[in-house]
């Protein structure tokens, strides 16, 4: 792969379709700068004047029609740049976001605090009228939360910093895509460029071993001059995080952020701690497996991400991954099989590659609206996954948002992975019960382990137990470096791997890649959400009805479940590690599968 395409280069087919939102730019800042104007009406209107039932409901029907149309604009005004950072149309239109949002959020602020300052015994009788019923989810949820909630003039400063303290996720994005540059490399002879989206999508994982490793020298080599940079933003942004906690009464940043998952630390500890102990020997063996399968010296971070097999893999066109998508989650019935019919019909789905375009994968549902999927289509299988898993979320959001209202809860972080990494599994065992030879099996298989199990439950996971070090380090209030976060990264590699691998030079600069250290305790929940995925998922691929029911259920439920509760209600118990366990096995067995398969 040379150098990436410019986005106007690409087949408009291929790409998604911003204007289901609105028509054009100019809509779009007609619809924001109406929103602008409704904000300062239901600030007018309802500031110091939540004092009764009537005036409350009145209230939450703007609020929740305000958050209705925030939706649509903050979607426009974002996914655009997602997708090429150097459209100066795109950039300006996120710019105005930004300012937008600082002046809703301006004269939204006093909604929270004046709304929570009200006594519950008001806030139930709300609950109790029939036209307040609907919002109770928002209302209970308030309700928690109202002994965290400082003072409405503190509550209203903390809103007018927000696009401030949101900054280093900016920064982070802007080192990373526009000033971070990677040097060519040769190998076999021959010169490649590089890149964050060609090496994540192309050379980390290539067959090629001189390939695989001089890309791998050139891309660390780049993030290394970018390091100290790098950790001055990411330490900013947990101490700030540290500061809040604080300030709302909390003793340890952690505790603090795990209150919006409704999940307890000893069930976040529990996911880390189990799979570092118990995943770790399963995916040492993946990695000694590897390295014999492919008949390397050594084997080190830099070759684990390679094909599992020899074996060319099998490539697909966007028709032919539109075909199996629909075969294969037809079994949910015509409700969910629609939605993924119509993120083709109405082109949701952006797949071709491009400059400054992101990395990864993503899903961002717009209320009683689309819901968009950025891909980096590669047509690999493994893609095809990637697929599986984004409309996964689709489904799930669609469903979600058809059933509750905007201002609802969503649900749990710690659930959120749980229906796309279900559909993963759902996918693979679809695959494999087609008629295949053993060859393909295998490679299917080791496709499964590596973009399904290694993703969630490896490299997540190993993100969240630096994550975790890091924000320890916080609570104690100890120094914070470049050198110290690449020491972390690098304990939790050695920990996990053991002597199954090399740890590469470079490895330990792992933390600069991923964009979720800003998003709270995000990396962990990929495990959870795959521990659910892997117990309900395999039941689907089975066909058992009652499982696709109590699914659908799920799924259509929110955050009007906490998320122990939505995991419970599918039919599986996440109160202890059995599940975790339960899928650990699961791949343990998927490794004696490719053993048996062996020619």
């Amino acid at each position: 792969m040379s150098q990436l395409p410019l986005r106007e280069a690409l087949p408009i087919e291929e790409t998604w379709d911003l204007s289901l939102l609105f028509k054009d730019s100019q809509a779009y800042l007609e619809a924001l700068n109406e929103a602008k104007q409704l904000v300062v009406e239901f600030e007018q209107r309802f500031k110091g004047n939540l004092n009764d039932v009537d005036t409350i409901i009145e209230s939450l029907e703007m609020y929740e029609d305000l958050s209705h149309r925030q939706a649509y604009i903050s979607a426009y005004g974002s996914l655009g740049y997602e997708t090429d950072k150097l459209n100066r149309e795109y950039e300006e239109n996120r710019a105005k976001l930004v300012s937008a949002y600082e002046f809703i959020s301006e004269h939204v602020v006093f909604y929270i605090s004046e709304l929570s300052g009200q006594s519950t015994e008001l806030l139930e009788s709300v609950m109790a009228h029939a036209k307040g019923e609907p919002f109770k989810y928002f209302l209970q949820d308030l309700i928690e939360k109202k002994s965290y909630l400082l003072s409405p003039e503190a509550e209203a400063v903390l809103s007018r910093l927000s696009p401030t303290l949101e900054q280093p996720y900016s920064q982070y994005l802007t080192t990373k895509f526009q000033d971070l540059t990677f040097e060519p490399f040769v190998a076999n002879g021959q010169t490649y460029q590089n890149s964050f989206v060609t090496f994540e999508g192309d050379f980390e994982g290539h067959l090629d071993t001189q390939i695989r490793r001089e890309s791998w020298k050139s891309f660390h080599e780049g993030l290394a001059r970018y390091q100290h940079t790098a950790a001055e933003n990411y330490i900013n942004h947990v101490k700030t995080e540290k500061r809040i906690a604080s300030l709302r009464g909390f003793e340890s940043v952690i505790d603090y952020l795990l209150l919006n998952q409704k999940v307890s630390r000893e069930a976040y500890n529990r996911q880390i701690d189990v799979i570092m102990a118990e995943f770790a020997p399963v995916m040492r063996r993946y990695a000694k497996l590897l390295k014999e399968e492919q008949q390397l010296d050594t084997i080190g971070l830099c070759d684990i991400k390679m094909p599992f097999t020899a074996v060319e893999p099998e490539k697909m066109s966007i028709a032919a991954s539109r075909e199996l998508m629909e075969n294969i989650f037809s079994i949910f019935g015509e409700e969910y099989l629609s939605i993924v019919k119509r993120s083709f019909d109405e082109r949701w789905i952006d797949f071709p590659m491009n400059q400054t375009k992101s990395t990864g994968g993503f899903c961002s549902t717009v209320y009683n609206g689309p819901s968009y999927v950025l891909l980096n289509w590669t047509g690999l299988l493994s893609e095809a996954l990637v697929l599986a898993h984004e409309l996964g979320h689709a489904g799930h959001f669609n469903l979600t948002y058809k059933n509750q209202l905007s201002i609802t809860p969503e649900a749990s972080l710690y659930f959120i992975e749980a229906p796309s990494t279900a559909n993963e599994v759902i996918a693979c065992q679809y695959l494999l019960n087609q008629p295949i030879e053993d060859t393909q099996k295998r490679v299917l298989i080791s496709e499964f382990i590596s973009r399904t199990y290694f993703h969630n439950m490896v490299t997540h996971l190993l993100e969240a137990d630096f994550q975790r070090k890091v924000y320890q380090a916080v609570d104690r209030d100890e120094l914070l470096n470049a050198t110290v976060l690449n020491q972390f990264f690098h304990e939790t590699l050695t920990q996990f791997w053991g002597d199954a691998l090399e740890v590469t030079p470079g490895a330990e600069l792992t933390w600069m890649r991923q964009p979720h250290y800003f998003m709270g305790l995000y990396p962990y929940t990929y495990s959870a959400g795959l521990t659910v995925g892997t117990q309900i998922g395999q039941r689907i691929a089975n066909g058992e009805q009652v499982a696709i029911d109590s699914w659908l259920t799920v799924l259509k439920a929110g955050g009007t479940l906490s998320p122990l509760e939505l995991s419970e209600k599918a039919g599986v118990s996440m109160k202890d590690a059995g599940a975790l366990r339960s899928a650990i096995q699961y791949v343990d067995g998927l490794l004696d599968q490719i053993e048996a398969l062996k020619a």
